[in-house]
Order: C-alpha cells, then structure tokens, then sequence
C-alpha cells in the first residue's frame, strides 16, 4: 500500500510539473519585455527574472519542510488556489499583444505618456 502511495505521489508532482512547464512557467520569460518600456526594458527584465528564479529557489529549498509539517494535499491544494488567482489576475489584467509594436503597447499601458 506505501509503494502505491509514493508511486500515486510522484505520477502527481511529475503531472504538476509537467502542467507548469507547458503553462505558467515560460510565461515570466516573454510576457516582461513587452511591459516594459523601451529606456528601462533591459534592466527592469533582468530585475524581474532575477527575483523570479531567487522566489523558484526559496519554494525548492522549502518545499520538503512545507510537505512536512502541512502534506502533500495542502501543499499541492495551495498551488492550486495561487494558480486560479494567476488566471485571475493575468484574464483582468494582462492585455493582448498579438500582432502590435511595443510602442503600441507602451501607449496603451502608459496612456500619459
């Protein structure tokens, strides 16, 4: 019965992963340059990215205590709400660029200007 439980554990983190990988997890990568603004487009990315991978190594470094002191449920149950409040925000939030210049969008997002 353990081995099923561990197997069921990791078929599961290796869906998770592999969810994150074809779904949130590339988007930081080409979403940033096209919110910034062309003067401080180089630096703000890779301000951004930085704390991106500085936050996915804090998570790894503390993922196994979060596991054990609350499960695998709670955790993976956690995941699951942060990733519904990301679809949330980015629908509201994050407006189409297809097929438009950057300068475009830099009007649109900073309409003063």
């Amino acid at each position: 019965m353990a081995a099923l439980i561990v197997m069921t554990r990791n078929v599961c983190t290796f869906r998770f992963i592999l969810a994150f990988s074809l779904g949130a997890g590339p988007v930081p990568g080409p979403l940033l340059p096209e919110i910034f603004g062309a003067r401080i487009r180089a630096k703000a990315v890779a301000l951004s990215l930085g704390v991106h991978w500085i936050c996915n190594f804090m998570i790894g470094l503390f993922f196994l205590n979060v596991v054990q002191k609350f499960g695998v449920s709670t955790r993976y149950l956690f995941v699951s709400a942060m990733c519904a409040a990301e679809v949330a925000y980015v629908s509201s939030n994050v407006i189409e660029t297809k097929g438009r210049s950057l300068e475009d969008i830099e009007r649109e997002l900073n309409p003063a200007v």
